[in-house]
């Protein structure tokens, strides 16, 4: 018996790293064009693990943090421009130093992959729509159990994981696979069809994730456009729960009339709603 050949992408990643939340949509679309194709896997790694790597120690720290917080606006502003990703820049830049330090969210991911891997997933998702789109906290221990209350899991066994020991060896894994690779930079996606390795480094458009594709493969994976129709799209809101106006644009190749369009026909099924965030909005089952 032979197994089929599968293309298989290990995504580097952080929580907080805005350049991850910001190529969902072009991730999520790959992810739905391969199907059965892709062997897919989330190897977590840490942004940044002290405050003091960034604002350094002594008394003008806090300056050289309100300094850095107003380069963050200036290149959040940017940023939003190119990407479309809901941003709650108000709320995100109002919070202390402690919220520019990733370890905290990168335990909290695998305290929840210590207990199922799908939920791991949904939660890593929620944890950056939480501080990027909602521009909320997610520094404390209690902030993490709250959001893991929206899922189907037990919550108390979440927070002795998150507050065990075990949690630090589980993100060690993904921390080590990192220096194994000598991925220095988030988002990578690291490429593997057979013997064939490559590895595709920081924020990149669709287009450029395709022909990624089709150089690691040799052309055996050639990624065609999806075809819309109003079950493809219910079938992939359904899919992630949760999916922002820019994710179902990037999807289906829509402009921006054909997007306000296709999201007034779902919400009229009246099987669907749309969750304003930030500077853009989420779909959603209702």
């Amino acid at each position: 018996m032979t197994t089929e050949k599968k293309l298989k992408i290990a995504h580097f990643t952080d929580p907080l790293c805005f350049w991850c939340y910001a190529m969902e949509p072009e991730v999520r679309k790959i992810r739905v064009l391969l199907g059965d194709q892709l062997e897919y896997r989330i190897v977590m790694g840490v942004l940044s693990s002290d405050v003091h790597e960034i604002i350094g120690y002594g008394e003008h720290a806090e300056l050289r943090y309100e300094l850095y917080r107003a380069m963050l606006a200036n290149y959040f502003k940017e940023a939003e421009k190119m990407v479309g990703m809901p941003l709650a820049l108000d709320g995100m830049l109002t919070h202390g130093p402690e919220d520019l330090v990733s370890l905290p969210l990168s335990l909290a991911y695998c305290a929840m992959l210590m207990i199922d891997e799908g939920v791991a997933e949904a939660y890593l998702r929620r944890m950056r729509e939480r501080v990027f789109a909602e521009g909320r906290s997610l520094s404390s221990v209690e902030e993490q159990v709250e959001l893991a209350r929206e899922f189907p899991i037990d919550v108390e066994q979440f927070r002795a994981n998150l507050e065990g020991d075990e949690v630090a060896a589980v993100l060690q894994q993904g921390v080590d696979e990192c220096k194994r690779y000598g991925i220095a930079a988030f988002p990578t996606l690291l490429m593997q069809w057979g013997d064939m390795r490559m590895a595709v480094n920081g924020y990149r458009s669709y287009d450029e994730l395709k022909l990624a594709i089709a150089q690691v493969t040799d052309g055996d994976i050639s990624l065609s456009e999806a075809e819309f129709s109003t079950h493809a799209l219910e079938t992939y809101v359904d899919r992630f729960g949760k999916a922002a106006a820019r994710e179902i644009q990037t999807m289906f190749s829509l402009n921006d009339a054909q997007l306000a369009n296709v999201m007034m026909d779902l919400v009229s099924t009246g099987r669907y709603k749309t969750q304003s965030c930030g500077t853009s909005y989420f779909a959603m089952p209702k």
